[in-house]
């Protein structure tokens, strides 16, 4: 009887731990091992090399697969060298929205200036969260050529994190147009597009003024000839990921010091323009 309760007792054990491995393994690896393949125990224990990853980023029956290549390629060491930036830009074109989502973002990691011209289109993607990866790429590469597909998505598009950020990217560029782009957004139904143009306003012009477009009509008309004399310089800021699950579950050991944000960032391309 004894006997028999130690097994029970360690049959329950085995089966706790195992519990446990197959939910860090869904959180963490998107729960392949539900499915029979054991990739995500997998990769845990022994994560895909570089040469791995630029495979799987043509596996062309997983998208998911094909996802998490893109995602752990540009945020390598390495993900901004050439053949890997070349794959970002084939990518932006995959049927599915989500690796099409991530080789935007890739590429506003580590593309050039002249990639502006590829993450424009896809301001006008099917997929909001596509478009809202390429507002928040725009705003790490400096073109002049985003100017006007930038304001038309602050203007029109259904998503508000969209517009937001659009609204974000447009406070590097120092030209009419945009000045009065903004100051109609400060009438957006949704608060967040609105401070994001008031920001926007204030580094274009260095003046703090209220949230009301005709306090910014004003500050035109009184400084028509020196507009954006006082111009900020438009800064970026990297995200720092928190701490992760599995270093939150293990409570008895000692929690590591935070990561110190990373520094923020001008866009690629904006020394080299004057506006």
């Amino acid at each position: 009887m004894v006997q028999d309760m130690g097994l029970t007792m360690k049959t329950l054990n085995t089966l706790g731990s195992m519990s446990l491995l197959v939910l860090v393994g869904c959180i963490t690896g998107g729960c392949e091992m539900i499915n029979g393949s054991g990739n995500a125990i997998s990769n845990l224990v022994s994560p895909p090399t570089p040469s791995e990853e630029a495979r799987n980023v043509f596996n062309v029956y997983d998208p998911d697969i094909r996802r998490r290549a893109l995602n752990n390629l540009s945020a390598s060491p390495f993900g901004g060298e050439g053949p890997y930036v070349r794959l970002y830009r084939l990518l932006i074109d995959d049927p599915d929205p989500t690796v099409r989502a991530a080789a935007v973002k890739a590429l506003g990691l580590h593309g050039e200036v002249k990639d502006v011209s590829l993450i424009n289109i896809r301001l006008e993607d099917e997929a909001s969260m596509v478009r809202w990866e390429a507002s928040k790429s725009l705003q790490k590469i400096h073109n002049p050529q985003a100017i006007k597909p930038l304001i038309a998505a602050m203007n029109k598009d259904s998503d508000h994190d969209v517009r937001m950020a659009c609204a974000d990217a447009l406070g590097q560029y120092a030209q009419p147009e945009v000045f009065s782009a903004l100051v109609a957004a400060l009438d957006d139904s949704r608060f967040g597009v609105a401070l994001a143009a008031q920001k926007s306003l204030t580094i274009l012009t260095g003046a703090e003024l209220c949230s009301e477009g005709s306090a910014w009509l004003k500050y035109r008309e009184a400084n028509t000839s020196n507009l954006f004399a006082n111009q900020q310089t438009y800064m970026w800021q990297p995200y720092t990921p928190p701490r992760g699950f599995v270093s939150k579950m293990q409570f008895w050991k000692k929690a590591k010091p935070a990561k110190p944000a990373k520094p923020a960032q001008t866009p690629v391309g904006l020394d080299d323009n004057d506006s």
